[in-house]
């Protein structure tokens, strides 16, 4: 992840050097491994670099050539198809940088030129001779871009710090965003960010800026993915190992350490396992962190939470560790953690697994989000799917039969039967207005002040995660909801600090298209969910775990409720001594979040979905607290 940031004076106006050197300064908080600065006139460009790939240790950005100058920050996985396509033969390729083949591109294609590039990106290219400032942000969204657009100038850049360092920069809280965030729980929006000025290119745009006009495109849609029709379940499952072998493979390509998530589960096994068997070939071991903790005195060691993740090191020859999360550290981290910076996801391992990659000089680590809602899409529509296609009693019958492990089988059944095949039926639109039993749906506004909370709930309602009617139609759903956008988002920003960046190969766009156009019956068949990528990753993972139905961790959840718990307590120790709890806030009631802390020795007898609803909302209530 390296940082990019630039000014454009639409008024013509040169850029006082003053300017350019105090984002460059907000944006080297990191310890850049190289920073550089162009400044002509109405225009200035700069950039922070993160070595990673071999080609970035060639590089010094801006890069200028001819009348075009860009700063960027890409890992472009097509380079031979590029170094083709652009006739690009004067140098061997692995000298030829990514900056290289974003110029050409633009030379060659112009304004079109993002939809040739495949990979993680986010660039600005100066254009000299038609005077105007070229954006663009990749297909997926993988790689942050935030900027600020008036008649006089545009100011961008991929970590919010540099642009609210701009000295004329409002810094106005944006009551919209706060008002989503308390509503959903995280900042679900494709253009807002906290502030009232500052707002994000969408995936997949690019936007042209001159001094008169602005122009935004789409220039790809997940909708538009084609069809995919093979002849037989082999040729299906072939395609997606290649797919899946090539996505892991570009996200290697660096001149340093990987780790990755490593649960035990189906994703994250698959993918570190073709990464581990990848670097061995290089004399190179892969690293993994797992969420839980390590097993205490009196914990059965072969129990799944522990012993899957475990074996499959053991297996593959990787370093495994475990995450220790410990409830001072996080009550630190609830005074100082600031949402507006576009970090809202509060996955508070995380934060432990960035740091444990920094001790490791790790630059890459590799995460399996965004396989459930495509390509490891469970099939939770099919039913939906083919009870509406009149298929009445085949749906009946295969939600009965998941229904078996349940020590209540007529209640799961009915609840199933319910949210599974009637609540399809309702437009999605009306999917938060349905009972809950219907729909779970919550709100994060029970701390808001009483005047705002009810404005709120007049305005917003939350998305929820309802089903659709069949599986392209919910995966479509589940992608533009938000949710993978934010955590993406969220994790480049607070990636930064450590100096690493994410890869996702499973929201690779070859694999996203892929998993769009599959026929329905790839994603469920033989009361199995993710059905073809079972298949497809055959001879990688041990059968049980191939094959293994979704386990959840019960033991890391149980023991990450009582560390919030004593986080929060050592939190409101401290907010009282500092005396805050006598201030008045604009959003939160203080009195109220503080009896909603007292709560929480109240509930011994709560389900662990209760108790960390009021977790999350004396959390996200906290970090609404802290918006200046």
């Amino acid at each position: 992840m390296s940082g990019i940031f630039g000014i454009f004076n639409r008024n013509g106006k040169s850029v006082e050097k003053k300017s350019i050197d105090t984002m460059l300064d907000a944006m080297s908080y990191w310890n850049p491994d190289d920073s550089g600065t162009w400044t002509d006139g109405p225009v200035a460009l700069g950039h922070t670099m993160l070595w990673n790939t071999p080609e970035s240790k060639l590089e010094h950005l801006p890069n200028r050539q001819n009348s075009h100058v860009i700063t960027m920050d890409a890992r472009l996985d097509n380079r031979e198809e590029l170094a083709e396509k652009l006739q690009m033969s004067d140098r061997p390729i692995d000298q030829v940088t990514d900056s290289d083949f974003i110029l050409a591109a633009y030379d060659k294609w112009g304004g079109e030129c993002p939809k040739y590039l495949l990979g993680d990106f986010a660039f600005a290219i100066w254009d000299e001779t038609k005077q105007q400032m070229f954006c663009a942000r990749d297909h997926i969204g993988i790689k942050p871009f935030y900027y600020h657009l008036d008649d006089e100038k545009l100011l961008f850049c991929n970590d919010i710090k540099g642009l609210i360092a701009y000295p004329d920069i409002s810094k106005s809280c944006k009551n919209e965003a706060v008002a989503i965030y308390l509503t959903e729980g995280e900042l679900w929006h494709p253009t807002m960010t906290f502030f009232e000025t500052i707002e994000k290119l969408p995936p997949a745009t690019s936007m042209t800026v001159t001094p008169k006009k602005v122009t935004r495109r789409t220039y790809w849609r997940a909708e538009d993915s084609p069809k995919i029709r093979y002849d037989s379940l082999e040729e299906y499952s072939k395609r997606v190992r290649e797919l899946l072998e090539e996505a892991v493979h570009a996200r290697l390509r660096t001149n340093y350490p990987v780790a990755s998530h490593l649960s035990g589960g189906l994703d994250s096994s698959a993918i570190s396992v073709l990464a581990a068997r990848s670097l061995q070939a290089k004399d190179n071991r892969l690293k993994v962190y797992n969420w839980v903790p390590s097993p205490e005195e009196g914990d059965d060691p072969t129990h799944y939470e522990w012993a899957n993740s475990r074996r499959i090191a053991e297996l593959e020859n990787i370093d495994h560790y475990h995450i220790e999360l410990d409830a001072k550290r996080l009550s630190e981290h609830f005074f100082q953690h600031n949402i507006a910076m576009n970090d809202t996801v509060d996955l508070w391992y995380e934060f432990l697994v960035r740091e444990e990659a920094h001790k490791a000089n790790v630059h890459t680590i590799l995460s399996g989000w965004g396989g459930d809602e495509l390509i490891t899409y469970h099939g939770r529509s099919y039913f939906a799917d083919i009870f509406r296609q009149g298929k009445i009693v085949t749906a009946l019958k295969g939600i009965w039969q998941e229904s078996h492990m349940s020590k209540k089988r007529w209640r799961r059944f009915t609840a199933r039967c319910y949210r599974e095949l009637l609540l399809p039926i309702f437009p999605s639109w009306l999917h938060c207005y349905l009972p809950r039993v219907l729909c779970h749906s919550w709100d994060y506004l029970q701390c808001a002040q009483p005047d705002f909370a009810q404005s709120v709930r007049k305005k917003i309602r939350p998305k929820g995660f309802g089903l659709e009617k069949d599986i392209r139609t919910d995966q479509l759903y589940l992608y533009h909801q938000g949710h993978i956008l934010n955590r993406v988002e969220s994790w480049a920003t607070s990636a930064f600090k450590e100096r690493v960046e994410y890869g996702y190969p499973l929201l690779d766009k070859r694999i996203v298209e892929f998993a769009l156009g599959l026929p329905p019956e790839m994603y469920y068949q033989n009361g199995k969910g993710r059905f073809l990528f079972r298949e497809a990753v055959s001879g990688l993972l041990p059968k049980d775990i191939q094959w293994g139905n979704f386990k959840p961790e019960l033991k890391r959840v149980s023991l990450l409720f009582e560390i919030e718990k004593d986080a929060l307590k050592k939190w409101q120790i401290k907010f009282k001594e500092e005396g805050r709890d006598r201030d008045k806030h604009h959003y939160i009631d203080i009195v109220k979040l503080q009896e909603e802390i007292a709560r929480l020795d109240c509930l011994q007898t709560a389900s662990l979905e209760e108790k960390f609803e009021i977790i999350n909302n004396i959390e996200k209530s906290i970090f609404v607290l802290n918006l200046k």
